[in-house]
């Protein structure tokens, strides 16, 4: 039986909580596995991907890239040499060859035989929504197989697009538009106020038609975040790296990554039963 999933909604409360506007806040935030549950299984794999899923994650985000022969795979970088038992470029490999390495030993050999998947295997697991950062080369071979296979899957209401390829991402939006769109915020570079900062990330947002809004967790207790839900976007908050990120990551954001999804989905919890 599949589990209930979590609304998206913000509470409507009008009333204040820690000097913060209701808009503000939310009751749970959703849990995205970055990468799957990466801190205890390989990255971008199976095992991490279905180790989220059991751990209690709602969705779960990975990368994108095609093969030299067509075919798209699951995988961070784009060199093969990191997280794999083999080298080069996805772009420059085959299929065959990038199924032929290991994608689990580098992180122990307990994982030796997990492979890299493919992205119709990452699709095909239940229960979970999917964040899929557009990575690869950014040409019309590329994004029309996303869209064929998200089509294919079945799954177009359960993905969210993301990337740093400005033209690729919009193209996607046209062939799949059941799917969410998700900007990642501007660097916040030291020349800049907050209040610049979070005006960028406001206006490139509604300029850009985006869904989600993706802040870092070290700005999210900074910016008015209820500007943003009050425009219509789902505030996402990144990978939290102290107790002071987490908590603010869970009051503040409708979904937020994490790498550790049992921490995550206890602390979540636990901030829901003190309400």
């Amino acid at each position: 039986m599949l589990r209930r999933r979590r609304s998206l909604s913000p509470s409507a409360t009008p009333a204040a909580r820690d000097g913060v506007r209701y808009s503000q806040v939310v009751s749970a935030p959703r849990i995205i596995a970055h990468r799957g549950d990466s801190s205890s299984l390989p990255e971008n794999t199976l095992a991490a991907f279905y180790g989220a899923r059991d751990a209690g994650a709602d969705g779960i985000e990975f990368d994108v890239h095609m093969t030299a022969d067509g075919h798209l795979i699951v995988l961070h970088d784009y060199d093969l040499a990191r997280t794999t038992t083999g080298s080069g470029f996805v772009h420059d490999r085959t299929l065959d060859y990038v199924r032929s390495l290991s994608a689990g030993s580098s992180y122990s050999e307990e994982f030796r035989s997990e492979r890299v998947p493919t992205l119709e295997e990452v699709l095909a697991i239940g229960d979970v929504d999917f964040e899929l950062e557009v990575k690869g080369l950014p040409n019309e071979r590329f994004v029309s197989a996303l869209i064929d296979t998200i089509r294919e899957m079945g799954v177009e209401h359960r993905v969210e697009i993301t990337g740093f390829h400005t033209v690729a991402v919009p193209y996607l939006r046209t062939g799949l538009p059941g799917a969410r769109f998700g900007l990642f915020s501007p660097r916040f570079e030291t020349w800049m106020s907050t209040q610049l900062f979070e005006d960028i990330l406001f206006e490139s947002a509604r300029l850009g038609h985006y869904d989600v809004v993706h802040v870092p967790a070290s700005l999210i207790a900074r910016i008015d975040v209820g500007r943003l839900r009050d425009a219509g976007f789902t505030v996402h908050c990144g990978d939290a790296h102290s107790p002071e990120e987490l908590a603010s990551a869970i009051r503040l954001s409708d979904q937020m990554s994490t790498t550790d999804v049992a921490a995550a989905v206890m602390a979540r919890d636990a901030a829901t039963r003190r309400g």
